[in-house]
């Protein structure tokens, strides 16, 4: 694979450039707080299809549309009062809000539904950008759709390196896990449609039920990341409950634990903590994955987090790794 893709350090210079390429209906990867995010503009149906296009993303998965303030959100989707006080409590952050989109949002953006999913990030490079354009970004993960989410600006490099110009290198993800995703169509019906960094406890928000449906990857999504097959890595996955062992393991394969395991530990033994921090393990979950995911492992053994917090996050994002 030739990969055309530069790393740019995060300079005036280097930001100014992806701005330019923005504006020419360019693709680029950019850093979000969450993972890396492959970034186009929202209002330009020539640069929403590249961006499906470079993913080999189905039209059915909509895309999340990011914005510089509330106020810029509000001239694209229809705000409540309940969506009011959740930006004001929890922008900018890994907080995606679902709700009625205006016209000026194209179907392109919502697998032609009525709504939208919009977010103002936190991260400091990703906002600069917005803060220079005058239109908002539709950024899904920079990585093949249905592959690892990228953590690092390596990781877009090294599957998308022959796709895109360029990306803007701004460190490890802060969380490592895309954001969390509340539907508030109904204000008076909020659900989680994605867990993500931040839990239902931190929203106030009674969280529905999950269920992994294989019907509904024939159906548009509501919002992304809710595909019953995602965030896969070629080595196929198998998961093991939180605290206990996996069984029958071969030299072949690799072990996943959430905690270093005590005493001498094996070749193919990984932990995504040293003691275990959840917020630790969100963080270095994709990472550790695509690491050894170009390993000769046959097999990723892998335990379960603890169902609480950002753990529920891991775990969806792991049953949906391991899914068939």
């Amino acid at each position: 694979m030739s990969q055309a893709c530069k790393i740019l350090q995060a300079s005036a210079k280097n930001i100014d450039l992806c701005v330019d390429l923005l504006r020419d209906e360019a693709v680029v990867g950019v850093p979000t707080e969450t993972v890396y995010g492959l970034a186009g503009n929202a209002l330009n149906d020539v640069s929403l299809q590249k961006i499906f296009e470079v993913k080999g993303r189905p039209m059915l998965d909509p895309l999340i549309v990011h914005f510089s303030s509330i106020e810029q959100a509000e001239i694209h989707a229809e705000f409540n009062e309940r969506a009011r006080a959740l930006a004001a409590q929890f922008w900018p952050g890994a907080l995606t809000l679902v709700l009625p989109k205006k016209d000026t949002i194209s179907d392109l953006v919502t697998a032609a539904l009525p709504s939208v999913a919009v977010r103002v990030p936190e991260h400091l490079i990703f906002r600069s950008l917005l803060e220079r354009l005058d239109f908002p970004l539709a950024a899904p993960s920079a990585n093949p759709f249905g592959y690892v989410s990228p953590t690092l600006a390596e990781h877009v490099v090294a599957t998308l390196g022959d796709r895109i110009l360029a990306v803007i290198d701004g460190g490890a993800c802060k969380h490592g896990v895309e954001s969390t995703i509340v539907d508030l169509r109904d204000p008076d019906a909020p659900k989680i449609l994605r867990p993500g960094p931040l839990s239902a406890e931190q929203l106030g928000i009674q969280d529905a039920k999950m269920e992994l449906k294989q019907s509904s990857n024939k159906l548009a999504q509501a919002a992304p990341g809710m595909l019953t097959q995602h965030y896969s890595p070629n080595t196929p996955i198998t998961l093991f409950g939180h605290d206990e062992q996996p069984s029958n393991v071969q030299k072949s394969e690799a072990v996943l634990y959430n905690t270093k395991p005590a005493g001498k530990v094996a070749e193919n033994t990984f932990w995504l903590s040293e003691g275990g921090d959840l917020t630790e393990i969100a963080h270095n979950l994709f990472m550790l994955i695509q690491k050894l995911d170009v390993r000769d492992y046959t097999q990723l053994k892998v335990e379960r987090a603890e169902h609480v917090d950002i753990g529920i996050a891991v775990n969806d994002r792991l049953s949906r790794a391991a899914a068939k």
